[in-house]
């Protein structure tokens, strides 16, 4: 996970040079593809107009690569997606490892859970039930979605008053409750979390061998009581190996296959990513389709880069 964090800083830097250069007319400079990953929305509709045509989104195919990617990671192996690659997440441990760590009363830890899944099922209502495909298509080959990367690069370093407001306050909240953003707002792994419903590999605990110690629960970053628990049968559930890392015994705690070697399924997860994006570069799913020429244009259009 820290790797894809440096990775993903290493494109934010060369997509604001890639920018830069832009706006001062150099056209033959290179976009790093892959940002295109911050665009979850986007790639919810790409995946709507593939599923409904069978056109892959040639605007911001990254971003629909990684989302699948995502998916079919969380169908084998959890949410592995967050355990293992996301940016967001990987911030968000680091900031709760300095952290207060209070638990949230329970009273109010569910009612806010609820609230990525509202949020998810508002997204995929509107886009699956109240846009048509016409419109998908319509927004997809819009000016504003072929730069709407460009625009959540302005997000970061032009913030406005109220985004450093909101981002200050999940910081603290962070701070307070562990991996705050992770449980109870982000409606993309509120999806993922659905998804691994469908897993296989889910941690098991043997009654028989588990003391009660209580290390596995320790460690999990969701706080999910796996010493409780027969089959960790959660959404919330990453699929870190955690638990079993930190378990007592080696008979206590298993996850399928994987009972003695955590190691593996890390691997195996990573390998799932990796091969999506390989086989997307090489079959011309990875570059976007929009040239640099049209891309300044409508950059300009927007006043995001001088005339």
């Amino acid at each position: 996970q820290s790797v894809f964090f440096i990775y993903i800083l290493g494109i934010g830097f060369r997509f604001y040079y890639y920018l830069q250069s832009l706006s001062q007319g150099d056209y033959d400079v290179i976009k790093p593809f892959g940002v295109e990953g911050f665009l979850p929305i986007s790639a919810l509709l790409g995946l709507k107009q593939f599923i409904m045509t069978g056109v892959y989104d040639k605007v911001h195919p990254a971003g629909l690569t990684i989302f699948i990617a995502a998916i079919v990671m969380s169908l084998i192996f959890k949410k592995s997606f967050c355990a293992y690659v996301c940016p967001i997440g990987f911030v968000s441990e680091q900031v709760s490892k300095f952290g207060l760590k209070v638990k949230m009363p329970k009273f109010i830890h569910y009612p806010l859970t609820s609230l990525k899944y509202v949020l998810l099922g508002f997204f995929i209502y509107f886009v699956f039930f109240i846009m048509d495909i016409q419109r998908v298509t319509g927004f997809i080959n819009s000016p504003y979605n072929k730069i709407s990367d460009a625009k959540m690069m302005t997000f970061f370093i032009s913030p406005s008053k109220i985004t450093i407001i909101v981002v200050t306050a999940l910081v603290v909240l962070t701070l307070i409750f562990k991996n705050f953003w992770c449980r109870y707002l982000c409606p993309y792994g509120a999806l993922l979390g659905l998804v691994s419903f469908l897993s296989p590999f889910k941690v098991k605990r043997n009654k028989e061998a588990c003391v009660s110690c209580g290390k596995c629960a320790s460690v999990c970053p969701m706080d999910i009581p796996v010493d409780k628990r027969d089959i960790v049968f959660c959404p919330e559930c990453f699929g870190c190996m955690n638990c079993i890392n930190n378990r007592q015994n080696e008979r206590c705690l298993s996850n399928g296959i994987f009972t003695n070697k955590p190691i593996i399924e890390g691997f195996l997860t990573i390998s799932i990513f990796l091969t999506f994006f390989i086989v997307a570069y090489f079959v011309g799913c990875w570059i976007s389709s929009v040239t640099n020429t049209e891309y300044a244009m409508f950059l300009k259009m927007m006043d995001i880069i001088g005339h």
